[in-house]
């Protein structure tokens, strides 16, 4: 540029004092203003002719001027042209003088996509704290399309700024100014060939930014778990084996919770849905914009009043009178940590830091009073517009009245009984259910093998004794035993079925929830881990040391897509099956799910009462999850998601059938998680909680409770929540509800073509039954080849039922009605806190007064729902 510049300087400086001088000799005479016009009209090729030279030797003289300027100019431009493209792609330098007095953040990742990096933004940028922020992206790749487009966008083109660079180079680290930015997130490629290379990359870019800017605090993603001792340095650590296998596990226990975290983890304003006519959409969308919100007690207006009263007591009256859920407490320590629901024994402390669910924290609310009232009256509206049959308001009078009674004339209203005798258990059966306990070979103690240096703590049931690698195989008899059939085994429980491409460590964070010390052990269900491995291969010895020492817990080798190693797994038995295959590097990475879908779809048309829990790689590909082409209503989510997408959704793919129900998800949704923790720190230590990767002393623990048509008697969600916080001090924390698909579900109109189109369904299956195909086809497959393995086809059952649709409820409101069906959410108090003691069973948790015999009741009075008091054992 400087030369370009010189050039043309000394091209004009020159034209000028050459004409000026010539041109003294003819009969214009020019000054040095008009020669300087002169020279700049003729380079620009305008040439208006008001003056021009009229001697021969100024005319020779202009005319080797342009050719001088046309020899030379060109080339010079054409260089400056190229160096301009080259630095488009490698960046501008960040400086102060680009944004002074702003700060700034720097993200790398070796692999820029558009819909990754959106992701980022749109969830950094959603809190108004970080609206100030730049954002500095590093990274050695060239910017694609998409990736120019999306950085040209208004939106983001003054806030992010892009480098071309590598985090191993200081010079690049330089340019990005890293030594004064607030924080530096280390991202991993996640659509690469080989997740152990892409993780060694990650700690290479970690150790060079700790030792280029080592205050700068980090925030680092992974993929496998045995990676965190190396980064280790890091304020955040995000392993993607570890969540995505915990919130497989807990899909077992808890149905649907791997939706629920995933909504609990986005940052929305509960709009979703809101401008659909279905009214399952309205309360579903509503309530996804809870989030997970931290405050000191002394400082808020929430929970000030409760400073004294226990914990419990806190959580009920805080979601009555307030609408929120108060889920969590840390004490002003040192070496507190965050515990769940701690139970009745926990009195709050002004210094104390609470954390609780809520659709906005108290700190953005502008009119204090006003914000909290309209927010009960929203969400009890639009928790009433889900229900399938509203309670008058006569009603709701007579409840208040038949408590009234009930406590003035003095009437003991019992919720559950004390289940802490041993009566409880007799030969190791558990009374109420009949279900045969294993405590005689189990113990509750620490693994004695971990799968990865770095593993947390965890307490699990546990063998006594080690079992022979030879019995850990179910497919083959041994010395040891002679089954070779999961029926064989004639488990009480129903199995489930794991099947992975190969070993990993993180298969020990599936198997941690589902050994939980806190998990009845009549409750425990053998896993069945299915491996593609090749013929005559077995897994990693060190990882069949690590399973040897947990109960019923198998594995045998074949792939999902053969009926055979299904049948064999036990497919038939089952209750669930949990499909984890890493997608294949393609052409086109949206096809990397393409095996897996096909495969989940033929196992849901042969088995479609088992309950499928699949992760993709593209949360996009999840409207492919058990498709079908001729379901009217299962096609029409797609003009939802589009609708939801121009309204600018974050999470356009939740109305989906297959991920409301909890029956997927992508482990790309968790990344939202690390972003937030620059905000919320306490976020990642929270879920892990949440999920059991992580235990803490005195905290609780997830679990769930199945609401039966005998369960009615407790009308609503808030006396369900009083009773809980009474009798057992836990907290309720959500709701998965299943409705059938008629007008109280779905919009009337929706209704009729969904009628219209059963009708049409029905003369094709007449046609399909008439030539022999269809579903009946396919079971005379499954029966075919289980008489040829010698199996009892009586195994294989399927149930037609009516077409329903589940969906999760985040913090539901006070007056929302229980339906049969329905399985809340709850944070169980600490076992040793737990009125129900050690070995409660939980069939008998919500029995009646009148089931409850009088020598075991727990002596509990019902309150009115309007009184400011509740239990005196609760404070």
């Amino acid at each position: 540029m400087i030369e370009l510049f010189s050039l043309l300087i000394c091209l004009i400086f020159t034209g000028t004092c050459g004409i000026q001088h010539l041109q003294r000799a003819g009969e214009q005479q020019f000054d040095l203003f008009t020669s300087f016009y002169f020279v700049m009209v003729t380079f620009s090729t305008v040439g208006y002719g008001d003056c021009y030279p009229d001697t021969w030797m100024s005319r020779l003289y202009v005319v080797i001027l342009i050719c001088v300027a046309f020899g030379v100019l060109p080339s010079k431009i054409e260089a400056l042209g190229q160096t301009w493209l080259e630095r488009q792609k490698s960046g501008v330098d960040y400086t102060n003088g680009l944004a002074k007095g702003e700060a700034h953040v720097v993200v790398t990742i070796s692999q820029l996509e558009a819909d990754f990096i959106k992701d980022f933004l749109d969830e950094f940028y959603a809190h108004p704290s970080q609206q100030n922020y730049l954002v500095v992206l590093l990274s050695p790749c060239e910017l694609d399309n998409r990736m120019k487009m999306l950085l040209k966008i208004p939106l983001w083109s003054h806030r992010v700024l892009y480098i071309r660079g590598s985090v191993l180079k200081d010079e690049d680290l330089e340019r990005a100014q890293l030594s004064t930015a607030k924080a530096c997130f280390i991202l991993s490629a996640r659509h690469v060939t080989k997740k152990n290379e892409s993780d060694e990359h990650t700690i290479l870019n970690s150790w060079a930014v700790k030792d280029f800017a080592p205050h700068v605090p980090q925030y680092v993603h992974v993929f496998r778990p045995e990676t965190k001792i190396h980064i280790e340095h890091a304020e955040i650590v995000i392993c993607e084996d570890e969540f995505k296998y915990s919130l497989l596990a807990n899909n077992c226990i808890c149905p649907g919770i791997s939706t629920y975290i995933t909504l609990l983890m986005h940052t929305s304003r509960g709009e979703e849905g809101q401008k659909s006519a279905e009214p399952w959409h309205k309360v579903y969308g509503f309530h996804s914009g809870n989030e997970i919100y931290d405050i000191i007690v002394s400082e808020s207006k929430f929970f000030g009043e409760y400073i004294g009263k226990t914990f419990t007591y806190a959580s009920y009256h805080a979601h009555k009178k307030y609408g929120i859920c108060l889920v969590g407490i840390k004490r002003n320590s040192q070496n507190s940590k965050i515990r769940l629901n701690p139970g009745h024994s926990h009195i709050i402390l002004a210094s104390d830091r609470l954390y609780y669910i809520a659709l906005t924290n108290e700190e953005s609310l502008t009119d204090f009073l006003k914000g909290i009232n309209d927010q009960k009256e929203i969400a009890n509206f639009a928790s009433q517009i889900a229900r399938k049959g509203t309670a008058t308001l006569e009603q709701l009078e007579s409840v208040k009245k038949d408590a009234k009674a009930d406590c003035s004339t003095g009437k003991v209203r019992p919720y559950m009984m004390d289940s802490s005798t041993e009566d409880d258990y007799n030969n190791g059966v558990c009374k109420s259910c009949g279900v045969p306990c294993i405590e005689d070979t189990v113990v509750k103690t620490y693994p004695p093998v971990v799968a990865y240096i770095g593993t947390s703590p965890t307490v699990c049931h546990m063998l006594k004794q080690k079992r022979p690698f030879c019995c850990l195989q179910i497919s083959e008899p041994c010395d040891h035993c002679d089954f070779f059939l999961p029926n064989h085994y004639k488990w009480k429980n129903p199995a489930i079925i794991v099947a992975v491409d190969k070993t990993s460590t993180g298969l020990y964070n599936l198997i941690i929830p589902l050994r939980a010390y806190y998990r009845p052990t009549h409750e425990l269900n053998p896993i069945i881990l299915l491996l593609e491995l090749e013929d005559n291969e077995t897994p990693n010895p060190a990882f069949l040391d690590v399973i040897a020492w947990f109960p019923m817990i198998y594995w045998m080798q074949g792939k999902i897509s053969s009926l055979d190693n299904l049948l064999k797994a036990g497919v038939c038995l089952a209750e669930h099956v949990i499909v984890v295959q890493e997608g294949a590097r393609t052409l086109e990475e949206h096809l990397a799910d393409c095996s897996t879908i096909i495969t989940v779809q033929k196992i849901h048309r042969m088995f479609p009462n088992l309950n499928m829990i699949t992760e993709l790689t593209h949360a996009s590909n999840m409207r492919f999850m058990q498709f079908d082409a001729n379901d009217f209503y299962t096609l029409q989510q797609s003009k939802f998601e589009k609708l939801e997408r121009r309204n600018g959704s974050d999470m356009p793919f939740m109305f989906r059938l297959p991920f409301a129900k909890g029956g997927v998800f992508s482990a790309n949704m968790l990344d939202r998680l690390l972003y937030q923790a620059h905000v919320k720190s306490y976020l990642v230590d929270f879920v892990k909680l949440l999920l059991g990767i992580e235990q803490s002393p005195g905290s609780g623990f997830l679990a769930s409770i199945k609401i039966t048509q005998e369960d009615l008697w407790i009308r609503t969600y808030g006396r369900l929540y009083q009773k809980i916080c009474a009798s057992l001090g836990d907290t309720p924390i959500g709701m998965y509800r299943t409705k059938e698909m008629d007008s109280s579900t779905i919009s009337t109109e929706m209704d009729k073509k969904l009628q219209e189109e059963r009708k049409a369904r029905r003369q094709v299956v007449t046609m399909q039954k008439s030539s022999g195909t269809g579903r009946k086809k396919l079971r005379e497959l499954v029966k075919s080849r289980m008489k040829n393995l010698g199996m009892d086809e009586d195994d294989y059952a399927i149930n037609d039922s009516r077409k329903t649709l589940s969906y999760v409820i985040i913090n539901p409101s006070y007056d929302l009605e229980l339906e049969a069906g329905d399985i809340v959410y709850v944070l169980r108090a600490p076992v040793k806190e737990s009125a129900r003691g050690s070995k409660m069973c939980p069939k008998r948790l919500l029995k009646k007064p009148s089931q409850i015999s009088p020598e075991s009741m727990l002596l509990t009075t019902y309150h009115d729902e309007t009184s400011t008091e509740i239990l005196p054992s609760m404070i």
